[in-house]
C-alpha cells in the first residue's frame, strides 16, 4: 500500500494491483523469514552448545569480528539489544577467556572488548559446524540464487529499517 501511494497518479489499476500483490508477496517472504529463523535458531543453539558458547556470545563474537573491538555500547547497538545485556554476556566471556577489555583512548570508562585467541578459535569451529550442517542440509544450492535472494533481504532490510524514521507514518 505505502509503495503504491508513494508512486503516485498516472498508473493504471492494474498497475496498482501488481505492486499491491507486491506487498502481500512481500508480507508473505517475512512470514517465512520468520520460520526460516525459528527453525535455524533451534539448530543454532546446539551447534554453539558443541561449541562450548551459548548463541548470545556467539553473536557478540560476530559483530567483534565485523567491527574489532568495541565498547559494549557500540555492541548493543550493533545487535539491537541493550547494553546490560550485553555487559552481562561479556562478563561471561572474560571469565572464560573468550575475550579481553582494554583501554579506550577515546574513554576512560568504556572499555574496548576484544577476541582473544581462544575466543577466535572457538568462533571458527562453531562457524565451520554451522557451515558443514547447512552444506549437508542443502546440497546442491545454486550458490547465486543464494547471492540473489542475499541481495534482495538486504534491499528489504534496509528499506525497512528506514520506516521508523519515516515522517509519513
Amino acid at each position: 500500500m505505502r509503495i503504491v501511494a508513494e508512486l503516485g497518479g498516472g498508473y493504471t489499476m492494474a498497475e496498482k494491483t501488481i505492486k499491491h500483490t507486491a506487498g502481500k508477496e512481500l508480507h508473505d517472504l517475512f512470514r517465512d523469514v520468520f520460520e526460516l529463523h525459528a527453525a535455524l535458531s533451534s539448530i543454532m543453539d546446539k551447534v554453539h552448545e558443541q561449541a562450548g558458547l551459548s548463541t548470545s556470545q556467539h553473536k557478540i563474537m560476530r559483530a567483534l569480528s565485523h567491527i574489532g573491538p568495541g565498547t559494549v555500547p557500540d555492541m548493543a547497538a550493533v545487535l539491537g539489544v541493550s547494553r546490560q545485556f550485553v555487559q552481562t554476556v561479556c562478563n561471561d566471556m572474560l571469565s572464560r577467556g573468550f575475550i579481553e577489555f582494554t583501554d579506550n583512548p577515546r574513554h576512560k570508562r568504556s572499555k574496548l572488548a576484544a577476541l582473544t585467541e581462544s575466543g577466535r578459535i572457538a568462533f571458527r569451529q562453531a562457524r565451520q559446524k554451522e557451515n558443514e550442517i547447512i552444506e549437508q542440509a542443502l546440497p546442491g544450492i545454486d550458490s547465486d540464487k543464494v547471492i540473489e535472494a542475499c541481495k534482495l533481504l538486504e534491499c528489504v532490510r534496509k528499506a525497512v529499517q528506514k520506516i521508523p524514521n519515516d515522517p509519513k507514518l
